[in-house]
């Protein structure tokens, strides 16, 4: 999948970002994706551009021919592409996409996501957006959304699906289509053993998130597993007989199916 990524040529007042810049683009890079962004070696955008390039991830830069000129340019991108003017780099951008992402940024990043949205939302261009709402840079923006809707310019329906990440492992679940797991819940294998979700976990290096879990029957052992795998399908061609679509799925209630192993694991949750 292409995924493009718009966001800011500066760093930013909070170190965190440039941490998460470079999170993100490792993420791209492990997760199999193309990276396609604006091409630049500064500040965010170069940071981006340098944690997909870490993981041997292929990074597409689409740069105007003036910012060239002043060498902006990221010099050791899988391709480079340069444009004449920056309408034509904003189309290729769309162009080549098939998921749109806003990390935090200035005008140009609003500028640019404001038009993958639109032109998404008007069915011009296929593909999905979201905003990375890291340190919850975007709710001012979510609550200016709804303001619009408030007022009556927006459609209040799609006001309230436009999505707001908070982190890679909501990022992980939403490229999947699937609804990130909370501390808590209790999700069933395909395999008909139920587990408790204890947290979600992030390598600090290169931004891959991890499902820690404990079983619910027999010794009640911890496991700690890629995100992407416990959120993946049934390999229904190793287990034709399997009718669940998913790995893991959540249900509804702690061990509703079987109250004495519920009271056996809140007993011994209790009492750690």
């Amino acid at each position: 999948m292409n995924i493009t990524v718009y966001l800011g040529s500066h760093a930013g007042n909070n170190p965190a970002y440039t941490t998460y810049a470079y999170q993100l683009g490792a993420w791209i890079a492990q997760n199999g994706h193309t990276l396609i962004y604006g091409g630049s070696r500064t500040g965010l955008m170069g940071t981006l551009a340098d944690g997909a390039l870490s993981q041997g991830g292929r990074v597409i830069g689409i740069e105007p021919q003036s910012f060239v000129d002043q060498e902006y340019q990221h010099d050791g991108l899988t391709e480079l592409i340069v444009t004449g003017d920056m309408l034509e780099r904003k189309e290729k951008m769309l162009a080549m996409g098939d998921l749109f992402l806003a990390f935090p940024g200035g005008l140009g990043t609003l500028e640019e996501m404001s038009e993958a949205m639109d032109q998404i939302k008007l069915g011009f261009v296929k593909g999905r957006f979201a905003f990375l709402d890291f340190e919850g840079y975007y709710q001012p923006l979510k609550a200016y959304f709804q303001h619009m809707a408030d007022e009556g310019f927006l459609d209040a329906d799609f006001v309230k699906a436009i999505p707001f990440l908070p982190s890679l492992a909501a990022l992980t679940a939403f490229t999947l289509g699937r609804e990130l797991p909370q501390p808590g819940e209790t999700w069933r294998h395909f395999k008909n053993r139920l587990y408790r979700i204890l947290d979600i976990a992030t390598d600090a290096e290169t931004g891959e998130s991890y499902v820690v879990y404990k079983t619910l029957y027999g010794e009640y052992r911890d496991f700690i597993r890629p995100l992407s795998m416990f959120l993946s399908e049934v390999d229904h061609e190793k287990y034709p007989d399997v009718k669940q679509k998913w790995r893991f799925e959540k249900t509804a209630g702690l061990c509703s199916w079987n109250p004495a192993v519920s009271q056996q694991y809140m007993k011994k949750e209790s009492s750690q």
